[in-house]
């Protein structure tokens, strides 16, 4: 067995090497591989969150400190939440496992609610998959693009219903998986879910996610869980990276992780156990707003409202605006559209670069989209038909071509050693944690 386990640590190297996970050490003699990994994201997780002596998380500073620290984790096209959360749990590229936006473009339909709830969405496999047919349970809290999975089985999905005024935490309920899990998990764990106790951006939701992590492990022993602590995102998109209210939410988080690793002190678990905290993108400040749908408005491709005519529209994915045309082959529209961009006052076209489809490919967004429309750091973009296409207006967003907004990584546990890198590629940890779990690709 001792064998085996050093066969499997010395394929994990090559493995990350291969995915750019670039020449972490592996212990093969008394450390084994981890027997539990825990994978954690923390929505919009900088660096400077977790290195910044003034930000609130002494949890993430010890595990930077005494484990594995990955400095720069560059994101997928665009780095937004649903996108970037598949690509953690596959190892591809939007264009592979297409999840191409946190929202579908739905061809000049509303889409202000909809978003990729539904695992079977997804077009390659997964780490739970993977580890689902090699035997091992699996567990996963809140996790986008997970709704339906057959290889989650303790499941509780980030999902909602489009009537807002309902309650949320009861229509969920008949989704997760076992039937009745997320009962036991509020009478055992964290308390009853409502509006208030675990509402979007509530100080009181990570600290609940982490109870009810808990529970799962010590009550069902899952081999791979995946966690999804939300809170951080929602203040800088509000108020961007530097206010009190980010490090209100940076202290929650930072204690929800900080129980998850006292739990497994305390049930014997942290010598066989890997915890992994990432993000699924990083931030930045703009204080002003670009609505390029205003110039296709004004021009007569695209209507005022979703529904109405068209030929072409911008989708705003994160920070990048990209274009669709209603005919695919409509060479006139884009002579168009491009005539438009290049006759556009200085003032307004310095904003932005163009991206071509060929770069789109080579990073793997969408292949319908024609091309896009990147801003520079300080200007955010947004769908909006009418109105003004430049606005004063302040706050955070995420979700560049060209990797401005990269996040961060720390493992803290078995199966590697402390120390530092520069940087990697999202889609090199999906294959890592499968090498860690001796999973073969």
């Amino acid at each position: 067995m001792e064998k085996k386990r050093c066969f499997f640590n010395k394929m994990a190297l090559t493995l990350l090497t291969a995915a750019q996970l670039i020449a972490v050490p592996v212990h093969c003699q008394s450390q084994e591989l981890p027997r539990y990994v825990i994978l954690i994201t923390i929505d919009g997780l900088r660096a400077e969150m977790i290195d910044a002596p003034d930000m609130p998380s002494p949890f993430l500073k010890m595990m930077s400190r005494d484990g594995l620290r990955i400095g720069r984790v560059i994101g997928i096209p665009p780095a937004a939440t649903y996108p970037s959360h598949t690509t953690l749990v596959t190892g591809e590229v939007p264009a592979r496992h297409r999840i191409f936006y946190n929202r579908p473009f739905l061809w000049n339909k509303d889409t202000a609610r909809i978003s990729y709830w539904y695992a079977d969405s997804i077009a390659v496999p997964t780490i739970w998959q993977r580890a689902h047919e090699a035997g091992m349970k699996t567990a996963s809290l809140f996790w986008p693009v997970s709704t339906g999975s057959p290889y989650i089985d303790y499941n509780v999905p980030e999902f909602w219903s489009l009537d807002y005024s309902c309650d949320q935490m009861a229509y969920i309920k008949p989704f997760c998986t076992p039937q009745g899990i997320l009962d036991e998990l509020e009478n055992n764990a964290c308390g009853i879910l409502d509006t208030i106790t675990y509402q979007a951006g509530s100080l009181q939701r990570d600290g609940r996610t982490a109870a009810m992590a808990n529970y799962l492990m010590n009550h069902y022993q899952p081999r791979l869980t995946t966690i999804h602590l939300i809170t951080t995102d929602y203040s800088q998109h509000a108020l961007g990276t530097k206010s009190q209210r980010l490090l209100e939410d940076m202290a929650s988080a930072d204690h929800a992780v900080g129980t998850i690793i006292e739990n497994l002190r305390l049930t014997h678990r942290l010598d066989s156990t890997l915890v992994i905290v990432t993000g699924d993108h990083g931030f930045c400040d703009y204080n002003r707003t670009l609505s390029p749908n205003v110039w296709l408005t004004r021009a007569g491709l695209l209507s005022q409202e979703p529904g109405g005519e068209w030929k072409a529209c911008f989708h705003g994915g994160g920070n990048t605006s990209f274009l669709y045309l209603k005919k695919s082959n409509d060479k006139k529209t884009i002579r168009a559209i491009r005539r438009l961009l290049d006759q556009l006052p200085p003032e307004e076209r310095q904003l932005f670069r163009i991206v071509e489809k060929e770069e789109l490919t080579t990073k793997g967004a969408d292949p319908a989209v024609v091309l896009a429309l990147e801003p520079i750091v300080g200007v955010a973009v947004t769908n909006n038909r009418t109105g003004e296409t430049v606005s004063h207006r302040t706050g955070g967003t995420h979700g560049f071509i060209s990797g401005q907004d990269p996040t961060t990584l720390i493992a803290y546990g078995v199966g590697i050693t402390p120390g530092r890198k520069d940087s990697i590629q999202q889609t090199a940890i999906a294959p890592w944690i499968l090498s860690l779990l001796g999973i073969e690709k």
